[in-house]
């Protein structure tokens, strides 16, 4: 039995990192960071956040836990990015609460929030184009158990 929780564990880990490495770019542009900026806050060089968005280097555990550490700080100390908390609530956090196409339409929307970020777009307007490209984001965020990511460290 305790094999088996230990198997569901590394799945569960496994799986969590894998949605942070594949949001990581979409993510790091709604907190407004460019890979430079994102890589001296964990340590690691711009080139390393670019490998990690790009898929060239698989993200591990240790890369996971500190970006996500600084992701809460960020979320924690910057009560006027509002999109934040509510696009790493839906991209990382939500288990299985959504269906593989509706989070893949998640997903693809988030990226379009984090083009407009890059372009310039923050605040009450990047509110408004979250809202208006993810309009199921209010559903999702009522309908989701919270998943503590630090349960992972476990």
């Amino acid at each position: 039995m305790e094999v088996l929780n230990l198997e569901k564990q590394k799945d569960q880990r496994a799986k969590q990192i894998k949605k942070l490495q594949k949001n990581l770019s979409s993510i790091r542009k709604i907190a407004g960071w460019t890979a430079a900026t994102l890589g001296e806050k964990i340590g690691v060089t711009k080139q390393t956040i670019s490998n990690l968005e790009n898929q060239k280097t698989p993200m591990n555990f240790t890369q996971y836990i500190a970006i996500r550490a600084v992701l809460d700080a960020e979320v924690e100390n910057n009560k006027d990015n509002t999109v934040l908390p509510k696009v790493i609530a839906i991209l990382l956090d939500s288990n299985d609460e959504l269906d593989d196409d509706t989070y893949e339409e998640v997903q693809k929307s988030v990226e379009q929030v984090a083009a407009s970020a890059v372009g310039g777009v923050s605040g009450a307007a990047l509110v408004s184009v979250f809202a208006a490209l993810v309009p199921l984001a209010g559903t999702i965020l009522g309908a989701m158990s919270a998943l503590n990511w630090k349960k992972l460290l476990k």
